[in-house]
């Protein structure tokens, strides 16, 4: 059977490459962001706030570096759980995958809505937002490949799994009828 090319790839490199492209992407990110994250005055956040809205604002905004930090550290340690699971043919975790960087790139853009207030020069939200939606939209041409090849590998194990079962029926019982038969057929050639 002829495997299916898109963009001259099959599902599996690309799934592969989507790995290797989140693990650089996150990286990538961590380096940018360091600065303007990193560098968030925390000494705002007051128990006089009234609103509880406000105050988990102020608290996210402080602790956005840390929150972003151990997010892309799951998110490497998700994408090298990608690439052992194109390896070993594991659809379950090309599923981790795709459920994770959906909940990633969601909370990045949340967290990208607080902090690009207006004491970051123009330039550097233009270039924040850039980044953010360019690596969204790259997921998402990944994601293709992620989605079609763990599909492929859930119906090829949905099947070996039917013909397993299947070979497990036919040596339990099959061979009992047939020993009936040749009985029934000896006795019935000698009876008549």
């Amino acid at each position: 059977m002829r495997q299916q090319h898109w963009c001259g790839m099959t599902a599996k490199i690309g799934t592969m490459l989507s790995g290797v492209f989140t693990i650089m992407a996150t990286s990538l990110y961590l380096i940018f962001e360091q600065k303007y994250l990193q560098g968030s005055n925390c000494t705002e956040v007051t128990s006089q706030t009234k609103s509880t809205d406000i105050l988990i604002q102020q608290l996210i905004i402080c602790w956005s570096w840390t929150i972003i930090f151990f997010l892309s550290f799951i998110t490497i340690i998700i994408s090298c759980l990608l690439i052992y699971s194109v390896y070993a043919q594991i659809y379950r975790g090309l599923v981790i995958y795709i459920i994770w960087i959906f909940f990633y790139e969601t909370v990045n853009v949340v967290i990208q809505i607080l902090t690009n207030d207006a004491s970051n020069i123009g330039e550097v939200r233009i270039m924040r937002w850039f980044g953010l939606v360019s690596r969204i939209l790259t997921h998402c041409f990944w994601m293709f490949f992620v989605i079609t090849y763990a599909y492929m590998i859930y119906k090829n194990q949905s099947q070996r799994n039917i013909i397993s079962y299947n070979r497990r029926i036919s040596t339990g019982s099959g061979e009992f009828p047939r020993r009936k038969s040749k009985i029934i057929n000896f006795t019935h050639h000698y009876t008549e």
